[in-house]
């Protein structure tokens, strides 16, 4: 009997040390499991709980003129986000302490924060009540952007005098124009983040925006700071600085011309473009109409629209040049020893081209001239015989050279790189209409590209917009990290014949078409345009014209090139001669005279 008490008490005591010793066994399992299978995921979560890390958003870089005022700048301001989830744990929490419904309490905060940012109450209500797609209150969620510090100060005092505990706040940055119109379609926009969008902004976006900087704090289970905490800290690096070579004295010129001659011409648009014609750095571009970039959206809805009023025209659209690229095949000529001077031809009005009648812009035709009257005269049937001399392959060839059908290289995005017949589809027809700038399509900057070329002794400079890019550092000193290189300098055509060609280009100032632009002394040198608009699609050509004006001054020793075009003028008078050149005029008098450079002087 003893025995039988004996044997059943051993095993119980088996059984009980079994279990005991399978728990442990399970209990060293989930440990071991936890620290070696789950330790990364269960640190992660233990600091996300302890710590709380704080992106600090870089300063944008400025965009700078040439003498340093500013043109797109960044002001400090700040972010708030909201922990919604924490926001009804409080409510909940609060309920219990007060009896008051956690509805109410959610409420009482959102008309708090509306009442601080000048916001809508029921907004905000709603705000708080915004779930994820699981149904879940959503942590960090942004309730409001570009918050001016007086505010941040305001929302700082309600968070520490009511314990919030869900309360974010974070840098953030707001771009700002000062000139708020002046340059618009060149300075581009940045999106909410402070992205570029389109514009220098967006070219230079990744110079300009510069590194986030970290905090990583303790907190405690209220999300407080912990007093005696250590702080990791990445100081953000600065976006690096823009200098371009925009001149605000003559760009402010510019914008106003623009501005007069839009309302005289009733034009769709007007645009003006100005160079140094020896460094290709651009001192101006207008494009009108334009905007605000400070409320680029504003009071236009349809985004095709909206596109449209941003886009640079000067960079990013093409149209038929007309006989401002007379220069080009005029150039290539002369290049070619196929022409000279004194060269004699007879102008009878039109040219029989594979039984096609191209006409002279003037009924009869001017008859008998050398070389320098068909500039003079803008004489069609002159340089179809040009362009017949140089032949198709030859045409393109120094169709290529100065620039045409590729992009210049400018550093801007979007550049249209322009329309160029190909010399093995180009018609006989074609070579004599390519010849007086009809058929081929060009932008603005490849045009002005090919008269620098002819103004800084046939040596090819690119259009740009940059002087270099600098930073501050932490002394406050100022360093150049970066300056404007020119990859695409080359030889276009002798320096021999690039003087002759803009001699000839005075001559048709002073004597011929572009006589409007004459100033006494100036020595202004160039060619008027008027151009039909192909229609859409690209069949035929509608009644719309492209009036132009092109040149620089003074001829022999260029400080300025600029181009001029007017799109759709209204009216009796639509010739390049007739409305371009005079705008020409007053641009070469006022910019000279904005910079105190007096031509008249040698």
């Amino acid at each position: 009997m003893k025995q039988r008490k004996f044997i059943n008490s051993t095993k119980r005591s088996f059984v009980v040390i079994g279990i005991i010793t399978f728990l442990f066994a399970a209990l060293f399992f989930r440990l071991g499991f936890l620290m070696i299978v789950r330790k990364n995921f269960l640190v992660a979560k233990a600091e996300s709980q302890s710590s709380y890390q704080q992106t600090i958003m870089p300063k944008r870089g400025s965009i700078l003129d040439t003498n340093g005022q500013q043109l797109a700048v960044s002001g400090d301001v700040y972010k708030l986000s909201l922990d919604l989830l924490e926001v009804h744990n409080y409510a909940d929490t609060k309920s219990r302490k007060t009896g008051d419904k956690p509805q109410e309490i959610v409420k009482d905060i959102a008309d708090k924060f509306a009442d601080i940012l000048g916001k809508d109450k029921k907004e905000v209500e709603e705000f708080m009540e915004k779930t994820n797609d699981q149904g879940v209150y959503p942590r960090g969620l942004p309730l409001a952007r570009k918050i001016e510090k007086s505010q941040i100060d305001k929302i700082k005092e309600l968070r520490d005098k009511n314990s919030y505990n869900f309360v974010i706040i974070e840098n953030d940055t707001n771009r700002y124009y000062p000139n708020n119109n002046f340059l618009a379609q060149v300075l581009g926009g940045v999106d909410l983040d402070g992205k570029g969008l389109f514009g220098l902004e967006q070219y230079y976006n990744k110079d300009l925006t510069g590194v986030p900087g970290v905090s990583i704090s303790q907190v405690d289970r209220k999300s407080r700071d912990l007093p005696y905490s250590n702080q990791i800290y990445t100081q953000p690096v600065n976006g690096k600085d823009l200098t371009t070579s925009i001149d605000s004295r003559i760009q402010y010129i510019c914008e106003k011309i623009a501005e007069k001659t839009m309302e005289s011409t009733k034009a769709k648009g007007v645009n003006i473009l100005v160079t140094d014609p020896k460094t290709g750095e651009i001192l101006a571009m207008v494009n009108k109409p334009d905007f605000n970039p400070n409320d680029p959206k504003k009071g236009i809805t349809d985004n095709n629209a909206l596109f449209e009023l941003w886009r640079n025209k000067a960079v990013n659209d093409v149209y038929e040049p007309g006989s401002t690229f007379k220069l080009v095949t005029m150039s290539a000529a002369l290049e070619e020893n196929l022409t000279y001077r004194d060269d004699q031809f007879y102008d009878k009005g039109y040219v029989i081209v594979d039984g096609v009648r191209i006409n002279c812009w003037k009924d009869g035709g001017h008859g008998a001239e050398n070389l320098v009257d068909l500039l003079k005269n803008s004489c069609n049937p002159g340089f179809i015989e040009l362009g017949k001399r140089l032949g198709k392959e030859k045409m393109n060839s120094y169709i290529e050279k100065f620039g045409f059908g590729k992009q210049t290289g400018i550093d801007f995005p979007g550049e249209a790189a322009g329309i160029v017949k190909s010399t093995s589809t180009m018609s006989n027809v074609d070579l004599a209409t390519i010849s007086f700038g009809q058929t081929d399509a060009a932008s603005m900057v490849q045009l002005i590209g090919a008269i620098n070329a002819v103004f800084n002794n046939g040596v090819y400079t690119t259009p740009h917009f940059m002087k270099n890019l600098s930073q501050v550092d932490a002394d406050g000193n100022r360093k150049v990290v970066a300056t404007y290189e020119e990859k695409n300098s080359r030889q276009v055509i002798s320096q021999k014949t690039a003087n002759t060609v803009a001699g000839f280009l005075e001559e048709t100032v002073s004597k011929g078409s572009g006589k409007l632009a004459y100033i006494e002394g100036y020595g202004v040198a160039g060619k008027t345009g008027t151009a039909q608009k192909a229609n859409i699609g690209g069949k035929g050509y509608g009644k719309d014209v492209v009036a132009s004006f092109i040149g620089g001054a003074p001829y022999n020793n260029p400080k300025i090139s600029l181009l001029v075009t007017i799109d759709s003028p209204e009216g009796i008078e639509h010739m390049g001669g007739e409305i371009a050149a005079p705008v020409a005029h007053d641009l070469f008098d006022q910019i000279f005279r904005a910079i105190g450079y007096d031509p008249t002087k040698k």
